[in-house]
């Protein structure tokens, strides 16, 4: 049986001991306020068998929801060229990335807590969604760019020391680009984004912008079937080379993008964490309401109110920029791509 590789990545980690599970949450139109804070009907799928997009596709499509087709790349290609120059790019990410948080032990054993102890997330309303969507534009950003920055604020603020920079890991969805059986299995890519806290937003937009001409995605993407070179054993044997020395990005931030599903009601996503990317963060924007969501690897330890904290210090830097109630008008968005 041939051997996917870029499922490998994640079957490796698994195999470490790591939860690779990616949460997603079906919130119905609550009937009154106090229904809007219930709990949400949980569902986690394996990274090695999903990306975040066909996990939900997936799910809706089980609800008897119509998802026809999935978001796909457009405007770009895998070349020999592109990928020879995105690897050269990315080779620099192979470093040890050294831990900088202020308080992570990396020793403790994941718990596979259930979803509702661990995850912290908020549905915003439709004019919330429509004030963010404005308020990064304002900017000169995309919308993803925008919440990125506040994300990073906020996590500075709270886990990191000081000094420390970050780096964050942004997935790219790949689909038209390359073609992959089943339709299901993973066909994403990322970005590395490097923030030291002197960033404007329109800083981090540039960054991300000069990775995509770059071609840093094609590389990443090179990288992800080391598999192929250094095997299923190369792969475990270079995860706990870099575990034993403390190596590990900030986190990973995952926008899954704008999704218009009839009688979908509203969805929650959260990408999984990992020693080496011990913060998750995701967005979901469907049906025209915007959900964020955050979780902690249980190296922070199982405190839910500390993810809640980081989660409310992001969503109110979010909206900061309009104090009041007035709703610009709605702007059209597409799949998140990058």
């Amino acid at each position: 049986m041939k051997t996917d590789w870029v499922a490998e990545v994640f079957t490796t980690m698994r195999d470490c001991g790591e939860d690779i599970s990616i949460v997603y949450g079906y919130q119905e139109q609550p009937a009154s306020p106090a229904e809007s804070r219930a709990d949400p009907r949980w569902f986690e799928k394996p990274h090695n068998q999903f990306d975040g997009m066909s996990g939900l596709a997936s799910l809706l499509r089980a609800e008897g929801l119509c998802v026809e087709k999935l978001p796909v790349l457009r405007g770009d290609r895998f070349t020999f060229a592109r990928a020879l120059r995105g690897f050269c790019a990315f080779l620099p990410a192979l470093k040890i990335w050294p831990r900088q948080w202020r308080q992570f032990d990396g020793t403790l054993p994941v718990r596979f807590r259930p979803v509702r102890e661990r995850l912290a997330w908020h549905l915003f309303s439709e004019g919330q969604t429509r004030r963010i969507i404005a308020a990064a534009k304002l900017a000169g950003v995309t919308v993803n760019t925008y919440l990125l920055f506040h994300l990073d604020a906020a996590v500075s603020a709270r886990l990191t020391q000081p000094s420390s920079g970050r780096r964050w890991m942004i997935p790219v969805n790949l689909r038209g680009a390359v073609t992959r059986q089943p339709e299901n299995a993973p066909h994403m890519s990322f970005l590395a984004v490097d923030l030291n806290g002197d960033e404007s937003p329109g800083k981090v937009q540039k960054q991300i912008d000069a990775l995509k001409s770059r071609a840093y995605h094609w590389g990443a993407w090179v990288a992800l079937h080391a598999g192929k070179v250094i095997g299923a054993r190369g792969m475990r044997n270079d995860l706990m080379m870099r575990e034993k020395k403390q190596h590990g990005w900030t986190g990973i931030f995952s926008n899954l993008g704008v999704w218009e599903v009839p009688g979908g009601c509203h969805w929650i996503f959260c990408p999984a964490v990992w020693r080496a990317q011990p913060v998750g963060a995701g967005c979901l924007t469907m049906n025209g309401r915007m959900a964020l969501s955050l979780q902690l690897h249980d190296g922070f330890g199982a405190d839910l109110g500390t993810a809640y904290a980081l989660l409310d210090d992001w969503k109110q830097r979010c909206l900061l920029p309009f104090t009041n109630d007035a709703s610009p008008a709605r702007e059209p968005c597409h799949a998140h791509v990058a």
